[in-house]
């Protein structure tokens, strides 16, 4: 979900840097690690192996920069366990949320030949793993395995019909109506009262959403009355099914 969430010096989730201990040492990924991500699920054991090579799985803090926009594309990078945003500086300086990538999916986008650069910039949500692969041996393979090629045309018009669904949402949807679903898609499945912890703070949820902090605390409010409760980042579902039930009838649509 995009929104400006201010000048890029002014990052809404910033954290103190100091006395931050070293990142620790990338630790070699195999084939299994890799099969793990999306992107290659379907890959042949052959093409894995060769593409686990020089595959590493690496260790992030909350905050910790994977690359930034407009640096040159070194590796092609998924998650492993946590989070990570994607944010982009338009040319004003402020800063817009483009996405957040949870496990087994790719950050950024998969480079198809040399020179590329990075549209946008991620950055870890707490901690974070995250595996990469040298982009040059992806590239050299990609033009070799038609299965490998195949995945990523698929990927990409899957990451196509998720920003569809999002320019939807946005539209469509009013505040109350995008935290009911994001509350929804967060409930065990088959289950239905249920309790979890948010994954990450409500900040970054107002900018995935694309509303206001203040809003966001106004919608948290409004579904109360529909069975959910919130203390902090915890969460309790009264009824699933009643609040899929009440997603449609919780307003018209605005921002």
């Amino acid at each position: 979900m995009t929104i400006e969430t201010g000048h890029a010096a002014q990052s809404y989730d910033a954290v103190p840097r100091k006395g931050r201990p070293a990142r620790r040492a990338p630790q070699p990924a195999g084939s299994g690690e890799l099969r793990k991500a999306l992107l290659f699920a379907d890959i042949d054991d052959g093409t894995l192996s060769r593409l686990s090579a020089d595959a590493r799985i690496e260790s992030l803090q909350d905050g910790d920069t994977l690359f930034r926009q407009g640096a040159g594309v070194t590796d092609l990078s998924f998650v492993v366990s946590g989070y990570v945003k994607l944010t982009r500086i338009a040319p004003s300086g402020r800063q817009a949320l483009i996405g957040i990538r949870s496990i087994g999916e790719m950050i950024g986008e998969a480079p198809t030949g040399g020179d590329e650069i990075h549209l946008v910039s991620a950055e870890s949500v707490g901690a974070t793993r995250v595996l990469k692969l040298p982009a040059p041996r992806f590239v050299r393979l990609l033009k070799e395995s038609p299965a490998l090629c195949a995945a990523v045309i698929r990927n990409s018009k899957e990451s196509i019909a998720r920003l569809v669904g999002e320019i939807e949402t946005l539209k469509s949807q009013n505040a109350d109506q995008r935290l009911a679903q994001f509350i929804l898609s967060l409930c065990p499945p088959g289950e239905d009262r249920c309790r979890f912890r948010l994954p990450y703070d409500k900040r970054l949820i107002a900018a995935r959403l694309g509303v206001k902090q203040e809003t966001l605390s106004r919608a948290f409010a409004k579904l109360r009355a529909h069975g959910v409760r919130t203390e902090t980042r915890n969460v309790q579902v009264e009824s699933v099914a009643h609040l899929a039930d009440q997603c449609d009838r919780l307003g018209p649509s605005q921002h």
